[in-house]
């Protein structure tokens, strides 16, 4: 019927509300993820970054593990204190005996591995170095690799901010070993890529399914046919072209409840339109695993006049261990605290299939490329872990001894399921999931 609107939310919504969800064969071929409404809701995994580390004396909590009292930098995150696990005390290791900050530390955050140094793509003059991407998969597309049942429309999201270049340091995601990943930094630009050719009218939407499968099955049909003929190498890349086409189809079949269009887009407002379409996209199915990168790591001047910021720039004043430039970047530092609160806020007021919140079920980890931002030191680097409801123990700061960045690693992968990983990254010399953060 023409004229017939619905949307995968409503659709759900009626579903649950009548006690089982009504979905013919050939929707549930054509929508795949229509048949998962059904199941449990699915676990999820957003890692989420914010550049040049902190300053610890306006970050670090105080009181104990389960009576600690905020900092001024992460205050802001208050009003989701019992969905939290602040971990004071993880190593990033390079795996290299020297190491250019950000250039080195931003690509190992997710992969665990280090930067490739016998390649000579990429020369830092002021470091006499050169060295080319990194040589391992981050861990949410390892993750996204391993992934079992209905699929999604897109594999992976990831969105950003300001992450403009193409060097090591303007890069956290890697599908393999140097294939960096780019994120869609700007709102408008995300709009368009997640929702852009989203169908609210199922009906439409199935019989242009039909079309494009018809189209799509004999291009794959082709590639079948030419595939004997290539060398290893050119099958690997026809089928990492075959896996774009299929992730194509699907987005383009995908029937979901758009967002409405971001607006007044602006420096100041661009980390929250970005979060408002994660929510959704979550929300609505289009993907189980995302990142969020805001902003680049190496030599980041963006100046932020709404918190004082208006001359310098971001790193220049990083190096100031000075009280008065301190005392801005904490001012910088709570803004992007703020930000953060406001990500989760909206994944919690994001129903999910279950009945409760998409931040319930999803592990959200957030962490940056140094730790303290003066001295550039990469001994101890912030990380807070949100969400997750069935899985993380919160309401607790962690501190202790410190421990390699592979374990929240390896982390990732247990809240995902992928209990038998007990290890992540050439770089690891140790075994298991961070020590207590877990039920």
């Amino acid at each position: 019927m023409s004229g017939y609107k619905t949307s995968r939310r409503s659709f759900l919504r009626a579903g649950l509300a009548g006690g089982a969800l009504v979905a013919t064969g050939s929707a549930i071929t054509l929508f795949p993820w229509l048949q998962a409404a059904a199941a449990p809701a699915p676990k999820r995994l957003l890692l989420f970054f914010t550049p040049h580390g902190t300053v610890w004396d306006q970050w670090r909590p105080g009181g104990g593990e389960s009576d600690f009292t905020f900092s001024p930098i992460l205050e802001p995150l208050a009003g989701h204190r019992e969905r939290l696990v602040i971990v004071d005390g993880i190593e990033i290791k390079t795996g290299t005996e020297y190491y250019i900050p950000h250039t080195y530390t931003m690509p190992v955050l997710w992969t665990g591995s280090p930067i490739d140094t016998a390649t000579k793509e990429f020369c830092r003059e002021d470091h006499m170095q050169c060295f080319g991407w990194n040589t391992g998969v981050s861990v949410d597309q390892f993750i996204a690799s391993k992934l079992t049942g209905t699929p999604t429309p897109f594999s992976t999201i990831e969105l950003g901010l300001g992450c403009g270049g193409l060097h090591p340091a303007t890069r956290m995601i890697y599908t393999g070993p140097g294939k960096p990943r780019s994120p869609i930094d700007n709102p408008e630009a995300a709009f368009s890529t997640l929702f852009g050719a989203v169908n609210p009218d199922l009906q439409q939407a199935e019989r242009d399914a039909k079309r494009r499968k018809s189209v799509l099955d004999s291009v794959l049909d082709d590639f079948g046919s030419r595939r004997a003929k290539l060398s290893q190498n050119e099958k690997l890349r026809l089928d990492a072209h075959a896996d774009s086409i299929r992730e194509l189809e699907l987005s383009l079949t995908a029937a979901c409840a758009a967002p409405p269009a971001p607006v007044d887009v602006n420096s100041e407002t661009s980390i929250d339109r970005q979060s408002d379409l994660l929510a959704t996209a979550l929300g609505c199915g289009l993907t189980r695993i995302a990142s969020f990168q805001v902003r680049i790591a190496d030599n980041d001047n963006t100046l932020y006049p709404w918190v004082g910021l208006d001359a310098g720039g971001h790193h220049t004043l990083s190096h100031d261990s000075g009280p008065a430039a301190q005392g801005k970047l904490a001012q910088l530092y709570r803004w992007y605290s703020q930000r953060f609160a406001y990500l989760l806020d909206k994944l919690a007021a994001t129903p999910d299939v279950d009945g409760r919140s998409v931040l319930d079920n999803t592990l959200v980890i957030w962490g940056s490329e140094l730790g303290q931002a003066w001295n550039h030191d990469i001994e101890n680097v912030p990380f807070v872990f949100a969400g997750a409801k069935d899985l993380l123990r919160g309401g607790r700061y962690l501190k202790g001894s410190a421990i390699a960045h592979n374990r929240m690693l390896v982390s990732a992968c247990h809240a995902m399921g992928l209990t038998d990983v007990e290890t992540y990254g050439t770089l690891d010399t140790g075994t298991g999931p961070l020590p207590g953060l877990f039920l």
